[in-house]
């Protein structure tokens, strides 16, 4: 069971049932919730308090990227949960990792969370184990690689063509 003890999350989403399930699911794994967020107003206000987040795209009817571009301006890791195609996100923005809902709250932890501990600042904490599983981690090697080359096939094929190199070692 992954831990995300002292993790501030927040949490915009406009369905009120889904944004309760999503808070209970990620408090029962020692997350602390900001929100949830039922509107791009409340959401503004929880920003700069978090470490991570996921953003439904269409919060009652308001495209919610202002709040995802606060959020990459202060490297804080976020994925879209949506029932959108990427077709609706931003150029700038493609490289963030989009959950479908229909994906559940697993998805969004394996997103999200990958791999090993993060420590209470949000980042990966791989010191604590040096047997990290090279696989779990893709998911956050992708991100960061997306956040550098706005194509997401060129940031995948780097961070192919990179483990394949150290794999050659």
């Amino acid at each position: 069971m992954q831990h995300l003890h002292g993790i501030r999350l927040l949490i915009v989403e406009d369905e009120i049932v889904l944004a309760g399930d999503l808070a209970d699911y990620f408090e029962q794994k020692g997350a602390v919730i900001l929100g949830p967020a039922f509107t791009i107003e409340a959401a503004q206000d929880h920003v700069s308090s978090a470490n991570a987040a996921i953003l439904d795209v269409n919060i009652n009817g308001r495209m919610v990227f202002p709040i995802a571009d606060r959020l990459l301006a202060l490297g804080v890791p976020f994925v879209f949960f949506t029932s959108y195609g990427e077709d609706v996100i931003p150029t700038h923005l493609k490289h963030v990792d989009n959950v479908c809902k229909s994906g559940g709250r697993h998805a969004l932890l394996e997103t999200l969370f990958a791999a090993g501990g993060r420590t209470q600042d949000g980042h990966e904490d791989t010191a604590k184990d040096a047997t990290c599983d090279v696989a779990a981690l893709l998911p956050e090697l992708r991100s960061r690689a997306r956040r550098y080359l706005h194509a997401k096939a060129a940031a995948d094929r780097l961070v192919e063509q990179t483990l394949l190199a150290a794999i050659d070692r």
